[in-house]
């Protein structure tokens, strides 16, 4: 279970629910690489694990957690996000 804030600059104990913000992700691994050429298709059944985070009222208050596919959980600012996210709406507007 969840002992600290994830943000390791903090590390503050997690005392209550009631302060902060707890994320759940759903992660879905594999042992063999996606680039593996000798492996056939769909020869390993993934691993779904849920798995829990918690940022303290503080670092919440600046920073969120997303889960990237290859860097796995990351702890980044909500600017650095809703850049991402204008940039990716930027993109989409472009192609239709």
């Amino acid at each position: 279970m969840l002992g600290h804030c994830t943000n390791e600059k903090c590390n503050r104990p997690l005392l209550s629910f009631t302060e902060g913000r707890l994320f759940q992700f759903e992660v879905i691994s594999i042992s063999v690489t996606a680039s593996h050429e000798s492996a056939a298709p769909f020869d390993e059944k993934p691993h779904k694990e849920t798995a829990h985070f918690w940022l303290c009222n503080d670092c919440a208050s600046t920073f969120t957690l997303v889960l990237e596919p290859i860097h796995g959980i990351r702890l980044v600012s909500h600017e650095e996000r809703e850049s991402k996210q204008q940039d990716l709406f930027r993109v989409s507007g472009d192609v239709a």
